[in-house]
């Protein structure tokens, strides 16, 4: 996918877009919103989290540490709107490169667009983007078991119940998503956000 950047645009950050959203490499300028998000009780009950605690200062250097150096077991990026209104992100971390596995990971920060499928629609954009550029043939996560409206975007997006977790006094379901599975019942139309055409703007 080829994305023409304007001046003063983040197309040039972008690696994958849905008719609803983008997803690009995070920027210094992210970081206030996501701080705001990593502080919001409510946020953080959704993803088995505490609340940030610490000042926005130790969050900025923590936060430019990560853009800065690059980890070979994990990889963060933007969830935006076409537009460009910042919502959340999206992830994978606990890479393990010998067993080709990763933990997958989302947060739809801003509450204003919860409940519209956008994290369904940031999984799957995501998901196809992700067997194409990274060596991994399984990504797996774990969703809170009370949590029912993250687990059915999950199921919609190709995951798949494997077991039951409990940790941290929280009980999760593990859910994985197989390469070869994915990538066929994408062929088939099953999720339905289609990429855009080569050499299409992804806006």
């Amino acid at each position: 996918m080829t994305i023409e950047a304007r001046p003063g645009s983040r197309d040039h950050l972008v690696v994958a877009a849905g008719p609803r959203l983008r997803i690009r490499h995070k920027t210094r300028d992210d970081a206030i919103d996501d701080y705001a998000w990593r502080r919001d009780p409510e946020n953080a009950r959704l993803n088995g989290m505490q609340p940030f605690s610490e000042g926005f200062t130790r969050f900025l250097q923590l936060f430019e540490h990560d853009l800065a150096f690059a980890q070979p077991d994990r990889a963060q990026f933007a969830i935006e709107t076409p537009e460009g209104v910042h919502i959340g992100s999206v992830m994978f971390y606990n890479a393990d490169h010998g067993r080709e596995t990763a933990e997958f990971g989302i947060s739809i920060g801003d509450a204003r667009y919860r409940g519209a499928g956008m994290g369904r629609e940031a999984t799957t954009v995501f998901l196809r983007y992700a067997w194409q550029t990274y060596p991994f043939r399984t990504f797996y996560l774990h969703t809170l078991e009370w949590n029912e409206r993250a687990h059915r975007c999950f199921l919609a997006s190709g995951f798949n119940d494997i077991a039951r977790v409990e940790r941290g006094g929280d009980r999760f379901t593990r859910m994985e998503a197989r390469r070869e599975w994915w990538l066929l019942w994408d062929m088939e139309g099953r999720f339905g956000t289609a990429a855009p055409p080569p050499g299409a703007s992804a806006d």
